[in-house]
Order: C-alpha cells, then structure tokens, then sequence
C-alpha cells in the first residue's frame, strides 16, 4: 500500500486541547484580584475594532441585533438590523428557549408557571426582553394578553383606588414587562405604573432597589410618564446615588451577574441611571471606573459569576469573557462619555 493510501485510511487524530496557562483558567480569572480603579480619561472610552467584531459576529445572532441598535445607532428601516430582527429567533439560546417560555404562557396555564421564580413565564419574558426580543416573536406577543388577565384584578383595583391585593413585586415586573413589549401607551398599564410610583415615594420603600424603580418608569416613554412618575425618577435617583451607587464604588469586588432579574446588581445600577438621562455625576464616575477596571485589554469583560438562582438554560460560562456583559457595559459608558473605535487593544 502507498504511503499516500495509508495516510488516506488512518483515523483522523483527536485535536489537541488548547493549552491554557493556569493563571488564565476560568477559575483563576474569577480569583484574580480585578485591577485598580483608576479615574477614566475625559472624553470617549476606546474599544477596538476586533471588539465591536466580536460583538457583531454571527456567533451570537442575539448580542448582533443588540449591538447593531444601541452601539452602532442602526434605525428600524436599517437593512441590516432588520435582517439581524429576522436572525434573532435562530440565535441557539434564543431557539431552545422560546419554546420553555411558550409552555409556560400557554392557555389554561397554572399561576406558578407565571409568577415562579425565576424560571416562570413572567421573569423568562422580562429576559427575552433584556437580551433584544419584542414583540415580533409570537411567544412575546402571547405574553401580553396573559399579563394583562393575570393581573386583571389589580387593574381594576388601581383604577377604583382600592387598596392592591397583589404582591408588588412580581407586578411592578409585569408592567415593566407589558410596556417594553408594546403596552407603554395602554391606559391601564400607565395608570399601574403611575400608582406604583406613588406607592414607592410613601409606604412602599423597602420592596425592591430603587435602581429597579428606574427600570421601571423608564419603560415609560417620558411623553406618558405623569408628574408622580417625573417625581419618582428624582427620588429614586437620589435613593440609588446614596444607597446603591456608593456600594459599586466601594465594593470593586461585587461580581456583575446576567440576569439579576430582583437582585441587585452593579452593572444594573449604572443601566438604571442611563436608562432615565441621568449626567456623570461624581458617583457615577467612580462606579464607572470600577467597572473599567475590569475589562481585559481588549476591552472585553467577563460573566464572573453565574446567577445566584438556577436558569432554565445557561447563557453563557461564568468565568469566561462574556459578549452580554460587555455589551452592556458598553452601552452604559456610551451613554455617559461616549465610545470610539481603535485599531489595536488597549492598554492598562
């Protein structure tokens, strides 16, 4: 037999596993002290390019849509990001996902299958949601009517000024969940979102962060948001700079979690605060130099712990660079200094 022959019939070798030095394990990063939070230069963060092609890869079809619309400013007429909308549902974690939360939205289904935390219907679309579904996907358009007759009573009991009998939490999740689908402008959810915000500034103080309030009226475009609401934003600003934002700058070692759905969450503090306009105040300069400092040098940071609950599916390995918390975390310095694109990695 020909050397040619033989080479030709001999089984294919097994690749070799990539050699990983043992500082750099995922286990390691996550003991690694993260470094020390130096103030950010004035003007835009750098990210370079092969960043922003990480993030854009059709690896990920869903951090692609969401890149493509809050980092890149691409507008719903964009060819590309509707192309991206239509690729969405093809996203591997997206695909194995929507049929859990279709079976969980399902007619005639039990309340816990909604309301059970974290994995119920209501929290699993709040996280679709949060990770670039609308209501273009048939499973989120579902979610809208059966919000709505779950929480019919407590419409009706806001409406009559009743005193609510529904837990607020898992309500005040339902209308934030009902207005990023499609239900911002419907009157019984503004009108909800109006008493919660009223509730929050008297009796109701303790039940959640106030960055989650923030969530919350921001889903509300502000043409809709009534004098309470306006006045909720600045009270819960200034709960968040007192209570929350000082605990980021402080505690460098709080690990950014995705989701954080109630729990608190670093990175969810500084979203909260762009999500209603809030300016770089000094505090928020400090959280956002604690956050930097966590990024690798090529502006790339990590999932660096999993979620403190368990999750229908994993998004991704905590330990390993994460496309979600990097996006996000770009998003937040975007809206607070300003992006641009370098050619290299950066250095720190």
């Amino acid at each position: 037999m020909r050397s040619d022959e033989k080479n030709r019939n001999r089984p294919p070798r097994a690749a070799r596993p990539a050699v990983v030095a043992a500082d750099e394990t995922p286990a390691a990063l996550r003991r690694k002290p993260a470094r020390r939070a130096r103030p950010l230069p004035d003007g835009p963060f750098p990210v370079p390019v092969s960043t922003l092609d990480w993030l854009l890869s059709r690896e990920n079809l869903a951090t692609r849509c969401v890149a493509l619309r809050d980092l890149l400013g691409r507008t719903s007429k964009d060819p590309e990001l509707k192309k991206a909308i239509r690729e969405f549902p093809r996203d591997p974690y997206v695909r194995d996902l929507l049929p859990l939360l279709a079976r969980r939205l399902a007619p005639g289904g039990r309340t816990e299958e909604l309301e059970r935390l974290y994995d119920g219907g209501l929290w699993q679309t709040l996280f679709l949601t949060e990770i670039g579904g609308g209501a273009a996907l048939p499973e989120i358009r579902r979610a809208g009517p059966v919000l709505l007759a779950h929480w019919e009573r407590s419409f009706v009991e806001i409406q009559r000024n009743e005193p609510l009998s529904a837990d607020p939490v898992p309500f005040s999740f339902a209308c934030r969940v009902l207005a990023r689908i499609g239900f911002a402008e419907d009157p019984r959810v503004l009108m909800a979102v109006d008493f919660l915000a009223r509730r929050r500034m008297t009796a109701d103080r303790q039940a959640l962060p106030a960055s989650k309030d923030l969530l919350l009226y921001a889903s509300i475009p502000e043409a809709g948001r009534t004098a309470t609401v306006h006045d909720a934003i600045a009270f819960a600003v200034e709960r968040v700079v007192r209570e929350e934002l000082v605990t980021v700058a402080a505690e460098g070692s709080h690990p950014i979690v995705f989701p954080a759905f109630d729990r608190s969450d670093p990175l969810e503090v500084l979203e909260a605060l762009a999500a209603v306009g809030e300016g770089k105040r000094p505090g928020v300069a400090s959280a956002l130099a604690v956050i930097a400092s966590r990024a690798d040098h090529r502006a790339r940071w990590r999932l660096e712990r999993s979620p403190a609950f368990p999750m229908l599916l994993e998004l991704e390995t905590p330990g390993e660079l994460s496309r979600w918390v990097t996006l996000r975390v770009l998003r937040v310095l975007q809206h607070f200094q300003g992006l641009t694109t370098s050619a290299g990695d950066r250095r720190g």
